[in-house]
């Protein structure tokens, strides 16, 4: 089988630029999925996401490496596998970022990437009606709206954040992120609007473009120092697809890494203890892992109902025939349904610290089933960690999940800012127009006082936010670990580019999905003009 470009991955950056690379009709586009072809219903319904984080078929099943740190656990790390990724049993939570964030990627010599010149971007991946501010899109892609299932309790959040001195923010994916707001949601009426739904789908008819699901991919071809394709499996069976303009991987932060190691690029020490002959010394490929790691808080609630009691029975009934008839109600939900930006000491640029709420509480503070007597529960997390781990193949077989070691809580500072995070929240609740309906604290309880008590819980109780990033990221030229450059090409090799969340150059301070969306947005156009500037063969 033969095409121009190959796309390696059909998440939220696969979709993107699968949809605008083959708007070019003399362009033949093979977008490759390990995954199915998507359609599952509670990809489709926006709280249905806590029913997919362990889902076998639509998931990769992931762990990470057990670390002291992190309680020596092996914490679920759950990546979207079929069409739509990640975009599809994600939170969705629609979150910029803060224009320093990438201000910082074009000070550390990532040109091209600062926020100003990444807002046409954003604009162009987005459809917010709502938006009162021209930098934010009205007529893109995704469809995103706030949430609309309130009510007394979550309204007497916003009251108490303001009562702590926190400016409301009508829209907080502005240029100004200080403050409490309710969540901006990738959802269109009852609906979520995943990279499958607002990309894919409107280009699925070209006769240019070939989508492949199923398929695993087992490599890159690389000759002459260039992708001339890839190497798949499918139905027990080896296939090559070549590719005459090159090849793109949008595999994610997991993904990415995990291919060009298999395909011999990568560590040359690495790749020799798994016996793949060294292709290109790449010593970057897989290093640089960072996260956002959360710590979620919870408590009993009084005097008002909460998403508990109202997932189950009769009331359940009645808020599916909410969801169904007027798309409302909590199956419209997100895990954080009001977002809270607060910095953690004097002297920072700008807030360093997310604290999200949601009307409900789980088991023993972990997604799957929420507890039976009414209880909310308080996330909290760090922006920007300065801890790093990285991943790692442990086989030649491409099946094999690779290791993931996320670093989380090594840096000192991430410790300290996530002490001042959990105490926030406790701080948050306390506030007097929470007084009705606060209750006692469940998780950790008020016993964790000390420092050492509330470390102590975080590491047997945080995890993952699902916001994995920078495995292969850009940098300046004469950067030793910067696998891509600024154009999101692979450093020294031809026809091979990165375009996803392994390509940032350190983590944003916010939820990735939006940014990965502008990312990939950016990287069909780099792509277009480097296709422009080498002649087809």
């Amino acid at each position: 089988m033969d095409a121009d470009i190959v796309i390696v991955g059909a998440g939220s950056a696969g979709c993107v630029l699968a949809n605008r690379l083959s708007a070019d009709p003399s362009l033949k586009v093979t977008l490759i999925e390990a995954g199915g072809a998507g359609g599952h219903p509670y990809t489709r319904i926006p709280a249905a996401y806590a029913r997919l984080m362990e889902h076998r078929g639509l998931t990769w099943g992931y762990r990470t490496t057990p670390d002291p740190e992190s309680g020596n656990r092996a914490i679920l790390y759950p990546r979207g596998r079929g069409l739509g990724g990640s975009s599809a049993i994600n939170g969705m939570i629609h979150i910029r970022g803060q224009p320093q964030d990438y201000d910082r990627w074009a000070q550390k010599g990532c040109l091209g990437w600062s926020y100003d010149d990444l807002v046409p971007y954003f604009r162009r991946s987005e459809r917010y009606e709502a938006a009162r501010d021209p930098e934010r899109g009205r007529d893109g892609a995704v469809a995103v709206e706030q949430v609309i299932d309130r009510g007394p309790l979550l309204e007497a959040f916003i009251a108490a954040a303001q009562a702590m001195g926190l400016p409301y923010l009508e829209d907080y994916n502005g240029r100004v992120q200080d403050g409490v707001a309710w969540t901006q949601q990738a959802r269109g009426g009852r609906w979520r609007s995943s990279a499958k739904t607002a990309y894919l789908d409107p280009a699925i008819g070209r006769p240019n473009l070939t989508v492949i699901t199923e398929a695993l991919c087992r490599r890159v071809m690389v000759e002459g120092g260039r992708a001339r394709g890839v190497e798949i499996e499918r139905a027990g069976r080896r296939e090559t697809i070549s590719a005459a303009r090159g090849v793109v991987l949008a595999a994610g932060a997991i993904g990415s890494p995990q291919i060009l190691q298999l395909s011999g690029i990568g560590p040359g020490g690495l790749l020799a203890r798994h016996g793949i002959p060294v292709l290109h010394d790449l010593p970057g490929v897989g290093r640089n892992l960072q996260d956002h790691y959360l710590v979620r808080m919870a408590w009993r609630v009084r005097n008002v109902g909460t998403a508990n009691e109202r997932s189950r029975g009769l009331r359940l009934a009645w808020e599916v025939a909410k969801w169904a008839f007027g798309g409302r109600g909590i199956l419209t939900c997100s895990p954080g349904m009001i977002l809270c930006f607060p910095r953690s000491r004097e002297g920072l640029e700008s807030p360093d610290i997310q604290a999200v709420v949601a009307p409900g509480s789980w088991r023993q503070g972990t997604f799957g089933a929420l507890e039976d007597e009414p209880g909310v529960s308080m996330g909290v997390w760090q922006h920007r960690p300065e801890s790093v781990g990285e991943v790692e193949i442990v086989s030649p077989d491409p099946a094999a999940a690779p290791s993931i070691r996320p670093g989380y809580l090594t840096a000192e500072a991430d410790r300290r800012a996530l002490l001042w995070g959990i105490r926030f929240c406790r701080r948050w609740i306390g506030q007097t127009p929470l007084d009705p309906y606060r209750g006692d604290e469940t998780l950790p309880g008020a016993e964790a006082e000390s420092d050492e008590a509330l470390l102590a819980f975080a590491r047997a109780y945080g995890s993952t936010t699902y916001h994995p990033c920078g495995t292969c990221r850009m940098g300046p030229e004469g950067d030793a670990l910067a696998v891509l450059d600024p154009g999101l090409r692979v450093r020294g090799l031809g026809a091979l580019w990165v375009a996803d969340a392994s390509s940032f150059p350190d983590m944003i301070s916010a939820n990735t999905n939006a940014t990965v969306y502008a990312l990939a947005e950016k990287a069909s156009d780099l792509i277009r003009n480097d296709l422009r500037a080498a002649p087809a063969p």
